[in-house]
């Protein structure tokens, strides 16, 4: 898995995960496709650059050409997906019934009892808003029905955007007042005098019962005092400029441009922010598709793309509506996941290419164009600067050129029959259709092999375990008290740190590599902030890793590939040492099971294994040998550990499992990462066996208390304290000290409190609002 922060790597589409059973036939048909284009082209000889390569499919012979050109549309053809609108309607139907039924039930409830109704009710009215898609008469019952349960809860803004959502989808002008009535009452929670008082002037001119009439009066009352308030004197902020820390410096060879500190810069602190315009979400994760937010309480969907693309506003769905309105077709053909990073490929020619049109003014042909583009490259603002980005489709296989010129031809044919794209590029010059295809496809095509070598993923801390991926953990009843207040001992359930979004970076891509990088990347959405790792000195280069770092990985595997997608190997500090692994190695150290041996050694990698973690492989007989006394070791005590685990329903059976992890130094030395990895095993069973009902006393407590923190320590060790994989398993021990369970001296709060800053801004404030209900007092 790449690191959070490194490089991008693309998959050819036969290396992608698994997918679901409904993207089978997408791949089929793409794959059988690009198979029978391959054979029509002759892509070998001496690479130019993309506009020559795609040259090469647009000077075809005549009938290879009108064949190679078919087999494209028919694909497209082939992919798209029709809806069976009633059947849609119903499904919303029947689950929008469930919910009003579970909201119904609150009334009989407690108020713990209500609040769990009013997030089951919801989350089933969201599941009722993504089965109608198009279905628009059940669309608005579903948003209508989801923003009052909203309200009652205490999600006030996604209740009114419901409600605004449910007005535009149509919702029955006889009921109108309803809607405008929430809307005024969320507007008042929110503190939003104008737009209570909008919404006072719309209800004044509507037919309303005693009822309203009576609730209009109550809301007229609560916006005279809003308005009589005095208003706070807005205080003029002079905003401070950010210290310049770095310059770009450029020179011939293999160092090319990089990064230097141009004063001193201690470790954590900021050394520069930078904002992806283009990102993509990765493994068809549900995330907002213009601000990355991960965490939503009220989805909006496109009711066209067949519940693939959800947004966490009405404004983000506004912002993004321009670059939606061109890949909203191809979302509804399944077409995007298959395609990797020429999706993001994708996104980045719509969102720079409309920037950059007025540079083309007076070109003539696509020659033209694309020498205009090409000396642009470089310049200041990210869409020229993304121009310049290096790529090595020059050094690419055959068959990965192929692919991704491919890649590049389906989506350019996209572009112009499924969109209207191509009604944007207006620019004086007689730039005929022709010239248009051959150049968006040759800019597909650069900003494929760029990403390939200068995409970055970014990470995120998110809850565990979400049923499925149209499910959104702000909807769990079990887990939230109030509006983004964990319930008591649920904090534990964001201890997972993913992969979710591949971005656009190329500041930051100016970095050289490092195995032991100077710099750390955090992830706010599609604010990247990136912080000094370590001291770093005015004069020093400023070091990104694109690989897994050298506590993450062996020599072998990162340089394998660095040459691999980079081109390059690699000559940092770490690798020119007289063992470049050492600091691997430190988490692999064993002692020898064999009486007369004993001694400690780190076993030799595997047959056709990249390290050392043999517990992760699937063949279940694979056994290290001791390197000292070539002895095989059985390792009978992690099979006895794997047992123990199941036992953790059982008092004794816990016991004897703690008894086991202590007994785990004797083979596995200081913070082993098995070991490691065993903690969080233990940990995961035992809360997950207090979560079944079974009672844990203080002896419970204190061994988990110590497992934890010996996990948190060898983490710390191997990624940083303020890593997003030591924060994610913190959330443990902070759960013990919430249950009281655990006693924490003031000054480790503190540092634990600090940790949050380095959270996502969703994410931090759910971190402090737990440590502020259940920590601090």
């Amino acid at each position: 898995m790449w690191r959070p922060g490194n490089r991008l790597k693309q998959c050819p589409a036969d290396q992608l995960i698994a997918q679901p059973v409904n993207q089978i036939k997408t791949m089929y048909d793409l794959a059988e496709t690009f198979s029978k284009q391959s054979e029509l082209i002759n892509l070998t000889g001496a690479y130019k650059n993309e506009f020559e390569t795609i040259k090469l499919l647009h000077t075809l012979p005549a009938d290879k050409h009108k064949y190679f050109s078919a087999l494209t549309q028919q694909l497209l053809q082939k992919l798209d997906q029709t809806t069976d609108k009633q059947k849609c309607a119903e499904r919303s139907r029947l689950l929008r019934e469930q919910g009003n039924r579970v909201y119904k039930s609150k009334s009989a409830k407690n108020v713990t009892e209500s609040g769990e109704c009013l997030l089951a009710a919801s989350r089933l009215y969201t599941q009722a808003i993504l089965a109608a898609e198009n279905a628009h008469e059940e669309l608005c019952l579903g948003f209508a029905n989801r923003g009052m349960a909203l309200q009652d809860f205490g999600y006030f803004e996604a209740a009114y955007d419901d409600c605004a959502s449910a007005l535009d989808c149509g919702y029955p002008q006889r009921l109108r007042h309803k809607l405008v009535m929430r809307q005024a009452h969320c507007a008042w929670q929110l503190g939003d005098v104008k737009r209570l008082e909008e919404h006072m002037v719309c209800l004044r001119s509507l037919e309303m019962n005693l009822g309203y009439r009576e609730q209009l009066e109550q809301l007229e009352q609560q916006l005279k005092l809003m308005q009589d308030r005095p208003k706070l004197e807005e205080q003029v902020c002079q905003k401070e400029l950010p210290k310049t820390t770095h310059k770009i410096l450029s020179e011939s060879g293999g160092r090319g441009r990089h990064m230097i500190a141009t004063v001193d810069i201690p470790q954590g602190d900021l050394i520069f922010k930078e904002h992806a315009e283009c990102f993509v979400p990765i493994e068809q994760r549900l995330i907002c598709q213009q601000c990355a937010s991960v965490l939503m309480c009220a989805p909006l969907p496109c009711p066209d793309c067949h519940q693939r693309v959800v947004y966490c506003s009405r404004r983000c769905r506004q912002l993004h509506a321009t670059i939606h309105g061109y890949e909203c077709a191809a979302y509804r053909r399944d077409l995007l996941q298959m395609l990797g990073v020429s999706h993001l490929a994708l996104r980045l020619l719509l969102t720079y290419l409309p920037q950059l049109l007025p540079h083309l003014q007076g070109c003539k042909n696509a020659s033209e164009l694309w020498q205009t583009l090409m000396s642009l490259a470089g310049q200041a603002p990210q869409s020229v600067q993304s121009l310049g980005m290096i790529t090595h489709l020059d050094k690419a296989s055959p068959e990965q050129l192929v692919y991704h010129t491919l890649c590049a031809n389906l989506l350019q044919v996209y572009l112009h029959k499924c969109t209207n794209f191509y009604s944007v590029l207006k620019i004086d010059g007689a730039i005929s259709g022709e010239d248009w295809h051959l150049v968006i496809a040759a800019l597909l095509l650069r900003n494929a092999g760029q990403l390939l070598v200068n995409g970055h993923v970014g990470d995120a801390i998110v809850p565990v375990p979400v049923p499925s991926s149209n499910e959104f953990a702000l909807l769990q009843p079990s887990l939230w008290q109030s509006p983004h207040h964990l319930r008591l001992g649920c904090l534990h359930k964001f201890s997972h740190c993913t992969l979710i979004t591949a971005l656009n970076l190329p500041h930051l891509s100016l970095c050289n590599h490092s195995c032991s990088p100077s710099l750390r990347t955090r992830f706010d959405g599609c604010s990247v902030s990136n912080l000094a790792a370590v001291a770093i000195n005015a004069g020093e280069e400023i070091f990104n890793c694109y690989t897994l770092d050298c506590r993450h990985s062996l020599a072998a595997q990162r340089q394998a590939q660095l040459e691999d997608t980079y081109k390059f190997s690699c000559r940092c500090h770490k690798c020119l040492r007289r063992d470049p692994n050492q600091d691997y190695f430190q988490f692999h150290r064993y002692r020898c099971e064999r009486s007369q041996c004993q001694e400690i050694f780190v076993p030799e990698p595997l047959p056709k294994q990249d390290s050392l973690s043999w517990w992760l492989q699937p063949d279940e007989n694979v056994h290290i040998s001791c390197s000292v006394c070539g002895r095989k070791q059985v390792s009978t005590w992690y099979d006895d550990f794997l047992q123990l685990l199941n036992c953790c329903h059982d008092s004794q059976g816990r016991r004897r499992l703690y008894k086991a992890f202590e007994d785990l130094k004797t083979w596995l030395l200081d913070y082993h990462s098995l070991k490691l990895s065993l903690a969080r095993e233990l940990i995961e069973a035992c809360f997950a066996a207090k979560e079944a009902g079974a009672h844990l006393d203080d002896f419970d407590y204190g061994q988990l208390s110590l497992v934890i923190e010996f996990q948190l320590t060898g983490i710390a060790a191997q990624s940083g304290h303020n890593s997003q994989e030591y924060i994610a398993k913190l959330t443990y021990l902070m759960d013990l000290i919430a249950w009281r369970q655990h006693k924490c001296h003031a000054q480790d709060l503190r540092r634990m409190r600090a940790t949050f800053e380095y959270l996502a801004e969703e994410t931090r404030r759910i971190f402090v609002n737990y440590y502020n209900d259940f920590i601090e007092q």
